[in-house]
């Protein structure tokens, strides 16, 4: 009688899903702008998963200006209807599916959403004045507005870095849209280049681990006759070519080592001594500032990134300070990232976007959780929270760019728990 109850339960459990499955794929198939395909499911915490594109205006205020396909990865729990939505803003391309920090936490159903201008989700034509902070928050607008059709429980949105700045901006320009947004190492910049950042590099870590860093990169330089010719013999390895000339990619990649040291964390003691040898001293460099960065082959990919950057969210430049006289790609005191934004230095950039997120903030005061590292140079320009009482922010004092809610001290992480409970109304799966 136990095995017959157990198979009857079993296979109502499938008829549910399926009729569940029924129901999502005639929902999507009744919506003109919509294409969709039925994926394998990630892991093993969805019945369903779906790769859909979604026809957006390039101009939502002007439709008639043309359109373009965004692309989302949709993933579903056996009955949707009893748990949340976690969607993911990506702030790049998303080419894959995966499952969120978030989602297991929750529970959730969940969405990613690609960024527009990126891989999949790029027009035919990249008219560059469509690729505004605006018109990607309203993007992301008309996916909840949609979903919402079918999802009725809490939303929750997030992103890591510049995901996580686009779901700042969209809760900036729509407010009301979603219940909770917990941003990941997402900076608000406030200046084309935000001197917040240089800054950074004056206090972090120690002043022997500061010094440490700069002597490699006086040392890279001064073996620059070297470090070159491994550098183009890698180069013709990966296939990498240099629209702006290999002084200036050299150049960039050396200046960069602290920005990219500090962000993803590497440790102090694996940098090489200057007895070192010329195999070990390059290891290291590519290591931590790899030459990819300043290649046309991830230019490509990146252009809409850079526009933005000096457009409207802001980004960073280098002092090279002392170094300069080993420096031989560039001759001025500051080296600006412009040089890989389409239009470089004649883009102008734009402070009200940014004046407008943080008043709109302040405005309306959502529900925040936003988390950053304590060495992540990005965290110098994280959001400030303190005029916005519904904003949480939690910094990881051993942190960096890798920072999750999962590697937070147990303390922070608790108070996450609650709070996601609290604003939620669903038990929390810790991590």
């Amino acid at each position: 009688m136990t095995r017959l109850i157990f198979l009857s339960a079993l296979f109502i459990a499938f008829l549910n899903i399926n009729a569940q499955q029924q129901d999502i794929e005639t929902f999507l198939a009744g919506k003109n702008q919509i294409t969709y395909n039925k994926i394998n499911v990630p892991g093993n915490m969805y019945s369903s998963s779906y790769l859909i594109f979604i026809t957006q205006p390039l101009d939502h205020n002007h439709p008639e200006k043309g359109t373009f396909r965004q692309r989302i990865w949709l993933s579903l729990k056996d009955t949707i209807n009893k748990h949340p939505v976690v969607m993911i803003t990506e702030g790049y391309s998303a080419n894959r599916n995966y499952i969120s920090e978030l989602a297991r936490m929750l529970d959730a159903n969940q969405i990613i959403v690609e960024h527009r201008y990126f891989s999949e989700s790029a027009p035919d034509t990249l008219n560059w004045q469509y690729l505004t902070v605006e018109q990607a928050a309203t993007d992301h607008h008309e996916i909840i507005n949609l979903f919402r059709q079918i999802f009725r429980h809490k939303w929750i949105t997030t992103g890591i870095s510049k995901g996580g700045q686009a779901a700042i901006y969209h809760r900036a320009f729509f407010p009301d849209d979603v219940d909770v947004t917990v941003p990941y190492v997402a900076p608000i910049n406030f200046a084309r280049e935000d001197p917040r950042l240089y800054q950074f590099f004056h206090k972090v870590g120690k002043k022997h681990e500061r010094k440490r860093i700069h002597d490699f990169q006086k040392l890279v330089l001064e073996k620059r006759d070297v470090m070159m010719k491994m550098m183009q013999e890698r180069a013709a390895l990966k296939g990498w070519t240099f629209r702006i000339g290999y002084d200036k990619a050299f150049d960039i990649a050396v200046l960069e080592y602290p920005f990219s040291f500090w962000q993803w964390g590497h440790n102090i003691n694996s940098i090489p001594s200057d007895t070192a040898s010329d195999d070990e001293i390059f290891s290291n460099l590519i290591a931590v500032s790899d030459f990819s960065y300043e290649c046309d082959q991830e230019w490509n990919k990146l252009k809409p990134f850079f526009y933005q950057a000096y457009k409207e969210i802001g980004y960073y430049s280098y002092v090279p300070g002392d170094l300069k006289p080993l420096i031989k790609g560039f001759d001025k005191d500051t080296i600006s990232s412009d040089i890989f934004a389409p239009g470089g230095d004649t883009l102008k950039y734009t402070p009200q976007t940014m004046r407008f997120v943080m008043e709109s903030l302040k405005k309306h005061n959502p529900r925040i959780i936003a988390i950053t590292g304590e060495s992540d140079p990005w965290g110098a320009t994280s959001l400030i929270v303190d005029d916005i009482p519904n904003a949480y922010k939690f910094v990881n004092p051993e942190g960096c760019h890798r920072t999750r809610i999962y590697n937070l001290p147990d303390e922070m992480k608790n108070e996450i728990y609650k709070l996601l409970k609290e604003w939620t109304g669903f038990e929390i799966k810790k991590l």
